[in-house]
């Protein structure tokens, strides 16, 4: 049992990741601002550099990679998470919330969708995973999705057959899902400089020379700055 315990910990410690190791100040970002006690600094990472940094097609997958580093001001402690941060791109004031990794790895290698086989009059069964982006208002509303549907009918039920290749699509999946997660900003309580990357899904607007608007909204301060887009 206790070997049972322990190997769980480990598997939720790597899951969690440690993030990466800050550079030696905000200024050493293109872009960075104050907010009461802590200092927020970002960097946009190119399509080719985090097909490089975490071994998948991120930017093909509908998403933008942003290296954020947090530096909070000695003694202080800040309660940071995900849904803290925002990314817009444009004047048309609509605005993405940072993604779980879990949403991420399947955007890269989608669910495949299983339809059960359809019987002559009768209702067809079928599930599937949808991801999608519900836009909300300031701050934390709106944000990244995902639902599944299920149409049941009174036929017998009748075992899917898996689609080709499922396993080795399961397993590409999880190793990216692993990779984001481990190299992802540590949040929680921050008493001490952190860094790691926030994955955005991508806002419409204008085009990406304009530079990103990326946003943190704390529970007493904001922090906002326009970060020029990746060399």
């Amino acid at each position: 049992m206790k070997r049972i315990l322990s190997t769980s910990l480990v598997a939720a410690l790597a899951m969690a990741g440690s993030g990466l190791t800050p550079r030696g100040g905000p200024s050493d970002y293109p872009a960075h601002a104050n907010a009461g006690q802590l200092t927020v600094a970002a960097a946009a990472i190119s399509a080719d550099q985090a097909k490089k940094i975490l071994g998948a097609g991120i930017d093909q997958a509908g998403y933008l990679v942003f290296e954020v580093a947090l530096y909070p001001e000695p003694g202080s402690e800040i309660t940071v998470s995900l849904g803290d941060f925002t990314l817009s791109l444009g004047a048309d004031g609509s605005s993405m919330r940072a993604a779980e990794p879990d949403v991420v790895a399947a955007a890269v290698v989608p669910y495949p969708a299983i339809h059960l086989p359809e019987a002559p009059g009768k209702v067809h069964v079928s599930t599937e995973t949808d991801i999608g982006y519900a836009s909300g208002g300031y701050g934390r509303q709106g944000g990244v999705y995902t639902t599944q549907g299920v149409a049941v009918s009174n036929y017998p039920d009748q075992s899917p057959q898996p689609p080709p290749n499922t396993a080795s699509k399961d397993l590409t999946r999880d190793q990216i899902e692993r990779s984001l997660a481990a190299k992802q900003l540590p949040t929680g309580r921050i008493t001490h400089s952190v860094a790691g990357y926030l994955y955005f899904p991508k806002p419409s607007g204008h085009s990406r020379k304009d530079g990103f608007h990326l946003s943190w909204f704390g529970e007493t301060a904001q922090a906002r700055m326009t970060v020029p887009p990746a060399k």
